[in-house]
């Protein structure tokens, strides 16, 4: 149960602090109006959702680890590309990174399935 909204919470912070970032980058609000800020936050509900799938101990356990990793590699690259390395490609952040998030999104979704599959064969 804890493990469930822990996080659902690490995604949220994960979501906010890449729209701070992403605001940042963007110089104002009006750079959340493109379709790049609905790229960057589908990881997060990604997460989420694989944290409601979850019926195993250890399924919510792996998204729950998951979550944290790619929130924090995330954040950490942010921070890199847009404080320390600036460049005029460090936009490219916001592509990238979400690919690589959503991928392991996808395995531990993939991962919940099937042991979730499992639990019920087992009720």
């Amino acid at each position: 149960m804890y493990l469930r909204l822990l996080t659902y919470s690490i995604a949220s912070v994960g979501a906010a602090a890449t729209l701070a970032a992403m605001v940042y980058a963007g110089g104002s609000l009006r750079s959340l109006l493109d379709g790049f800020t609905i790229w960057a936050l589908v990881p997060y509900a990604a997460f989420a959702a694989a944290a409601a799938i979850a019926r195993t101990r250890g399924s919510l356990l792996a998204a729950f680890l998951s979550c944290l990793a790619a929130v924090g590699f995330g954040l950490f690259i942010y921070w890199d590309a847009l404080y320390v390395h600036i460049s005029s490609t460090s936009a490219l952040v916001f592509i990238f990174i979400p690919l690589y998030q959503l991928l392991a999104a996808a395995i531990v979704i993939t991962f919940a399935i099937e042991r979730r599959k499992y639990a019920i064969r087992n009720i």
